[in-house]
């Protein structure tokens, strides 16, 4: 079985070298949720919000123009657009609390519970799904798709699939955390091959000239490149989480690369419904920009002011769908109510949890999943609201409300519509009293 342990723990040392933690902070073993306030007001709140150069980390930019956060009584700050984070300045903004909730790549906040266990991943917005081994399309071969479409099983299609690449030559990059993709989908097709190792900006020159047959960038841009240029996707890691094997022990709960929402955790229980109310302008973001891609022209801008890039709304969008789609509130089961799921959250995140007590980075004890992320506490809850507003509307409408009651009941309607169920369950509420 592939052990990638000793690489994702070289990694996140890596990322976190050099970063200074504040001293052991008060336990924040557990999210506590608060009830819902009485009334029919939406309390003003502000959050000091951040968002990395990315383009799945900087989509919020959509609902912080369009005024979503304001309808759910939130002010983004500082205004207009929150702070631009870059990677080293993340954990320590969200640690001494200038930021209170950022983008983030969970994972990466994990080292810090050697010192504290101040931060959480409160929310995940993607799986990352751009890892590919592509091929020449002069070859004229078949994808793992292809051959699954056509009726055969995982192990036949993924040998199928691989087959041509055995004992060839594979242009990989020299990034040591690519390698568990790459070792992981040889080992399910029972093939190998010789690793050329190259950076991507080589590797995509090789592959345009026509001399390189199979490769595997590391950065999500140039596989949308080549794919664009007509390269055949033999393998991806969509393929593996769609229809590999499933369970704690797949190896492919490994390659799991969640993208979320990180939080301060002092800040979390300080301000829990303001959490929800945060969470539902991300999901009515996403929801929307499934709906309207469109939307995206408003991201592409700012995407180009942090990161450098030169994208268009329509590439954004693109890009998004084949590498990182957004997954949403109504998406969110396979992480967090599907235990067979190989994205499931106990799952991924122990595994991750046992490499890095394995390698020293963490003392054993010092984290565990339900410590650190509240995210499905936190979905959870949001369910339970938008079960209960559910009820309560319906029985509204059967009860043929009229004047200030039919009312509160549009809101409530409203705001289940926003994603924001608490709202909703608290305008239902006042509505059937």
């Amino acid at each position: 079985m592939l052990k990638p342990t000793p690489i994702r723990t070289l990694a996140l040392a890596g990322l976190l070298g050099g970063l200074m933690f504040s001293p052991l902070s008060l336990a924040q073993d557990a999210f506590i949720p608060a009830e819902a306030e009485p009334g029919t007001d939406i309390p003003s709140a502000d959050v000091n919000f951040g968002m990395k150069p990315y383009a799945d980390n900087t989509f919020y930019i959509v609902g912080i123009q369009q005024g979503w956060f304001n309808d759910v009584g939130i002010n983004i700050l500082p205004e207009p657009n929150g702070v631009a984070l870059s990677e080293a300045n993340t954990i320590p903004l969200l640690l001494n609390g200038q930021v209170d909730i950022s983008s983030n790549w969970c994972v990466g906040m994990m080292p810090t519970y050697a010192d504290t266990d101040e931060l959480k991943c409160i929310a995940f917005i993607d799986n990352i799904v751009s890892a590919s081994i592509l091929a020449n399309p002069e070859l004229g071969l078949k994808s793992f798709a292809d051959y699954i479409e056509e009726g055969l099983d995982f192990d036949a299609a993924i040998k199928a699939a691989l087959a041509p690449l055995d004992g060839k030559t594979l242009v990989g990059p020299p990034d040591a955390t690519a390698r568990p993709f790459e070792l992981t989908a040889g080992d399910l097709a029972g093939v190998t091959w010789e690793l050329q190792a190259m950076e991507d900006s080589r590797s995509l020159v090789l592959a345009m000239s026509g001399r390189a047959d199979f490769v595997h960038p590391n950065g999500a841009p140039i596989v949308y490149s080549l794919l664009k240029a007509g390269w055949t996707p033999l393998i991806t890691l969509d393929d593996l989480l769609t229809h590999g094997p499933r369970g704690e022990t797949s190896p492919i709960v490994a390659l799991v690369n969640s993208t979320g929402i990180a939080a301060n955790g002092r800040f979390v229980n300080e301000n829990p419904n303001t959490v929800l109310r945060f969470l539902s302008v991300v999901w009515r973001t996403i929801d929307a920009l499934e709906k309207d891609p469109s939307l995206y022209d408003l991201q592409a801008p700012y995407l180009n002011s942090v990161a450098g890039t030169s994208l268009d709304g329509a590439e954004i969008a693109d890009m998004v769908a084949n590498l990182h789609p957004y997954i949403g509130f109504d998406g969110s089961e396979p992480w967090y109510a599907d235990p067979t799921s190989p994205t499931n959250i106990d799952a991924v995140y122990n595994a991750i949890i046992d490499d890095l007590v394995e390698g020293g980075v963490i003392p054993e004890g010092k984290i565990s999943v339900e410590t650190f992320a509240w995210n499905q506490p936190i979905w959870e809850l949001a369910r339970d609201y938008r079960n209960k507003a559910e009820e309560l509307i319906a029985a509204g409408n059967a009860a043929g409300l009229a004047g200030e009651k039919a009312e509160l009941l549009a809101s409530a309607e409203q705001h289940f519509a926003w994603f924001n169920f608490l709202d909703a369950y608290r305008f239902a509420l006042a509505a059937n009293e």
